[in-house]
């Protein structure tokens, strides 16, 4: 009888403790790389060229589905109600073809002579998250000609953005960068694309 006395209380505030850890846990939150479309629809330029995006590799530091940010000198903390809508590879490369507005690597892309087709390597070597201080996102990137393979160049980009306090102005910040390093690529795709082999890297980042 005693026994059962003593354990009852003590079941009931188990449950209590349970259910108040339930009721306080956060939301999960899910951001992407993807920049919303716009209202209206804006017609597109006629392409001088085709892109094929490779897949991204990342470090492996923030290789999760959840964010990572960074926290004094060494410090990574995963965020684990944070995360990205998709793997982050699959995020930045989505991020890439929606600029770009690429095709898919195939028999049907490469007997397509209508345009110069090129194929798009990146690999990111750091996507730094710093909460109220900056999204940043440091790249090596390869260009090559698929026609004319000796046409290949490779790049480093580093780009930073400066954000507000709160993850979505992370996420936004991460967003734009990677933005901002697609448009660096594109640069360097019109220089490469008029033979310029040579200016490719300082024409992409001298913007």
């Amino acid at each position: 009888m005693t026994r059962f006395t003593l354990r009852k209380p003590l079941t009931l505030a188990a449950a209590c403790l349970l259910l108040a850890a339930c009721q306080s846990a956060p939301p999960i939150r899910y951001y992407t790389l993807v920049p919303a479309k716009p209202g209206e629809a804006v017609p597109a330029a006629d392409p001088a060229y085709r892109v094929i995006v490779e897949p991204v590799s990342v470090p492996a530091q923030v290789d999760m589905p959840y964010m990572v940010v960074r926290e004094g000198r060494s410090q990574l903390v995963p965020v684990e109600a944070q995360r990205w809508a998709a793997p982050l590879a699959d995020e930045v490369r989505a991020a890439l073809i929606d600029r770009f507005g690429t095709v898919v690597a195939g028999p049907g892309a490469a007997a397509d002579g209508s345009l110069p087709l090129y194929r798009l390597r990146v690999a990111l070597r750091r996507f730094d998250s710093v909460l109220g201080r900056q999204a940043l996102v440091d790249a090596a990137w390869t260009v090559e000609n698929i026609a004319t393979p000796e046409q290949t160049v490779t790049c480093d980009s580093q780009v930073a953005a400066s954000i507000a306090d709160g993850f979505p102005a992370l996420a936004d910040g991460h967003q734009r960068a990677v933005a901002d390093l697609a448009s660096r690529i594109s640069v360097g795709l019109d220089t490469l694309n008029a033979g310029k082999t040579d200016d490719v890297c300082m024409a992409a980042n001298s913007r």
